[in-house]
């Protein structure tokens, strides 16, 4: 029977697949919406489980984002949700997130990305940010639990928000996080928010387009035991579009193998694509962005 104390991050490697149509109308019907709001890798959604009480996690990641039928004449601005990136080229970058477990239903944690693309007069440092996740509520009867992590991110400078890589003013939010754990399967539910303002007399991710700032995000995924010390994830979900001048709703599609070669250790693998509708996502027939992640989780 599994444990809810222990977090699904040590269960994640990740690869692409279609998302069942029921699915789909679920997400769509209940929020029609996501967020860019930091989880653990390489997932975007996050579970309920905490690390425990006296322990550390460091989470090291590399994620490569591209993207596709974009020109000089005609940039397509996509969000990649679980990245702070907005710029209209690709991206290259290396994700940290050091967690201390609390006590035994309380972890707080920190986090920051270094960009080796792209590149300018201005830190490669970016997305830094500090959250603290509350399991509140566990029926370890039932095998499901409930949390809520809130998170702020520190500002970017005015030259990393015109390249993308953040935005110039403190943006903070929370995450609603439901789990249900069955032997082979757990599952798990987000729904975020996130106020992000930014530095209007500059240009976001080189776009003078104005943005949203009230981001929302709902999110599902379903994680599977193949056998002990692997399993496969797919997450999928629905994201704010920032820019205001376009479709005020972006999706995504993502997929994970996680494999486990000790207690202690997960190398996860991820691939991502996000795209103005899920059709799009599927398909790769239109524009699109996508994010390919490989890293280690250690928990000492």
């Amino acid at each position: 029977m599994t444990d809810i104390r222990l977090s699904s991050e040590q269960f994640k490697v990740i690869y692409f697949i279609c998302p069942p149509p029921t699915v789909l109308k679920f997400i769509i019907l209940l929020l029609l919406t996501s967020s860019t709001a930091l989880a653990f890798e390489p997932l975007n959604t996050d579970d309920a489980g905490t690390v425990e009480a006296g322990r550390n996690q460091i989470e090291q990641y590399f994620f490569a984002i591209n993207r596709h039928g974009s020109t000089n004449t005609a940039p397509i601005d996509i969000v990649t949700p679980g990245e702070e990136f907005a710029g209209q080229g690709g991206a290259k970058a290396f994700p940290f997130t050091y967690t201390r477990g609390l006590n035994e239903s309380l972890e707080a944690s920190i986090a920051t990305t270094y960009y080796t693309e792209p590149t300018g007069s201005y830190t490669r440092f970016s997305n830094s940010m500090l959250g603290m996740k509350w399991r509140f509520f566990e029926d370890k009867e039932n095998q499901y639990a409930l949390a809520i992590k809130p998170t702020l991110i520190f500002p970017a400078s005015k030259l990393q928000q015109v390249n993308g890589l953040g935005l110039a003013a403190f943006n903070y939010g929370a995450n609603f996080i439901a789990s249900r754990y069955w032997d082979q399967i757990e599952v798990h539910l987000n729904l975020s928010y996130m106020h992000s303002p930014y530095n209007t007399n500059y240009a976001v991710g080189q776009s003078m387009d104005l943005n949203r700032t009230n981001i929302f995000l709902m999110s599902f995924a379903p994680v599977w035991t193949l056998m002990p010390g692997i399993k496969v994830a797919l997450d999928i979900g629905a994201t704010t579009n920032p820019p205001i001048p376009e479709q005020y709703l972006s999706t995504y599609g993502l997929m994970a193998l996680i494999i486990s070669p000790a207690n202690d250790i997960d190398i996860g693998l991820s691939a991502m694509r996000s795209a103005s509708n899920f059709g799009t996502v599927v398909s790769a027939s239109g524009p699109n962005a996508t994010r390919s992640e490989i890293g280690v989780t250690w928990r000492f």
